[in-house]
């Protein structure tokens, strides 16, 4: 009896959370594949196209620059957080104090305030007419640059936004998992003459590739999925020159109003993503 009545406790315990689940996630999930299969024009429910949204979408040179744009920006920004974190973490792990805990909480303040507010800065901050550097580079005798007007200066633009939000997270995921070394491990490989070069490639390096892998994983997922940095700060301009994928599928739907190709888009975009979640649950049971 008593094993009966927890079990419905269990169960009813978990009601709430599903039913959030299921209203939030997988109706929603349901109802965009049903929609990608359908012309959906200006919310107009016309004939069944079955994958027609699909193949369209793979013959459209537009949709397919803009997926090799987002998978280029999408990994070079990947790379230099993560790279960029390692350093900052290795260099942190030797140091204490309340400085230490400055830079760690620092790092920590782009990844956890507002993408919107974080993009607003910056767009603020590299307008041409009205702002900061602009100003400080008029001041100084120097002529305006207009960094979101230029293609090569708009995508550094937006993979300097990018690495800057993120390589306070990749630090300190890489951090955590420097302080949970073994540190007799480090103190005998001193005592048998290792230099610090060796001490990273031979100790320190293998035994946190776990948390190096893991942030790769997770900064990918937010970089490719990341809709809010291009729009404000770039509006995927100039001539499309920083438009990726996820803002593209917003400008089907709530610009020309391809709802049904949209749908399509966002599909193909969901089993991507998925393909990187499910590499990350696989190296979240990695063991060194």
């Amino acid at each position: 009896m008593k094993k009966t009545t927890r079990k419905n406790l269990s169960i009813f315990y978990i009601v709430p959370a599903m039913s959030i689940l299921l209203l939030f996630l997988v109706i929603p999930l349901i109802y965009t594949l049903y929609c990608s299969l359908f012309n959906l024009d200006y919310l107009v429910k016309g004939e069944f196209l079955g994958l027609g949204n699909y193949v369209s979408l793979l013959k459209n040179s537009r949709v397919i620059k803009s997926f090799n744009f987002t998978f280029m920006i999408t990994i070079v920004s990947t790379a230099l957080s993560v790279i960029i974190g390692l350093v900052l973490a290795l260099w942190i792990d030797r140091k204490e104090g309340l400085f230490a805990y400055l830079i760690e909480m620092f790092g920590l303040i782009p990844w956890v305030i507002s993408m919107m507010v974080a993009a607003l800065l910056w767009r603020w901050l590299f307008n041409g007419d009205l702002g900061l550097f602009n100003m400080i580079l008029r001041g100084l005798g120097f002529n305006p640059i207009y960094v979101v007007q230029n293609k090569t200066s708009a995508i550094i633009a937006l993979i300097f936004v990018l690495v800057w939000r993120l390589v306070g997270y990749a630090m300190i995921m890489i951090l955590a998992g420097l302080k949970g070394l073994d540190t007799t491990l480090i103190e005998a490989a001193k005592i048998d003459g290792a230099s610090p070069l060796q001490l990273l490639r031979y100790i320190k390096l293998p035994l946190i590739k776990t948390s190096v892998l893991l942030s790769t994983i997770v900064l990918t997922v937010s970089n490719f999925t990341n809709n809010t940095v291009p729009k404000v700060l770039t509006s995927g301009g100039p001539n499309d020159a920083t438009n990726v994928i996820t803002l593209y599928q917003y400008n089907l739907g709530f610009r020309y109003y391809q709802f049904g190709t949209s749908a399509a888009l966002s599909i193909m975009i969901m089993l991507i993503t998925s393909l990187i979640i499910v590499l990350y649950i696989k190296l979240s049971d990695y063991r060194i």
